[in-house]
């Protein structure tokens, strides 16, 4: 049964593509003790310890707010280590699916954005996503970037799962009212991964 890895496997796509993949695949989703995304030589290391058919790159630094202070670990994890499986996707011809954010747009469109739009994060999570995606453009030949937004699921934490939580103890909610975006269930995007030619 050929292998994949799979980095993010505790996370909402991790986890998804872990159930839907299995019967198919061996697939490897490491925890953070056996890969350390914010360690970028483990990830080089544990990524070239065996031939893949294919690396599906899931785990990121998603704490939006708090990259504004966590600056070197959102780059570690959300550009070098996207790097390191880049290097390795290439040095074994693989396959690498990254999955990345809108965020690297500035949201100013007034309308659904499009891969060829202008990039332009105005934060340390968007610019260190974009980055990740550069490494992965220039490094692997074969790739595949998939920019998600709002992901949702049964399991993890998530906008939806976080609002049901909180209607249950409380009589008013207080949240933004100013963003629009576009939902996104995770199970849906490992079903589209896993229809992947890998």
């Amino acid at each position: 049964m050929p292998a994949i890895l799979v980095t993010g496997g505790s996370g909402q796509v991790g986890t998804e593509l872990q159930q839907r993949m299995r019967s198919r695949f061996d697939v490897a989703a490491p925890s953070r003790a056996e890969m350390d995304l914010s360690d970028p030589d483990a990830v080089a290391a544990y990524a070239a310890s065996r031939p893949w058919a294919a690396i599906v790159s899931s785990g990121a630094y998603t704490a939006v707010d708090k990259a504004e202070s966590d600056v070197l670990t959102a780059w570690k994890v959300n550009a070098l280590a996207p790097a390191a499986l880049a290097v390795v996707a290439a040095a074994q011809d693989i396959p690498l699916i990254h999955l990345s954010t809108d965020y690297v747009f500035d949201g100013s469109k007034p309308a659904p954005y499009l891969e060829g739009d202008p990039l332009a994060p105005l934060g340390v999570y968007g610019a260190s996503k974009l980055g990740g995606e550069m490494a992965v453009r220039t490094t692997a030949p074969r790739h595949v970037i998939l920019r998600t937004a709002w992901v949702v699921s049964p399991h993890g934490v998530n906008f939806i799962r976080t609002m049901l939580r909180l209607a249950e103890t409380r009589d008013r909610l207080g949240v933004v009212d100013d963003q629009r975006g576009c939902p996104t269930a995770a199970g849906d995007i490992a079903e589209e991964i896993g229809r992947a030619h890998v």
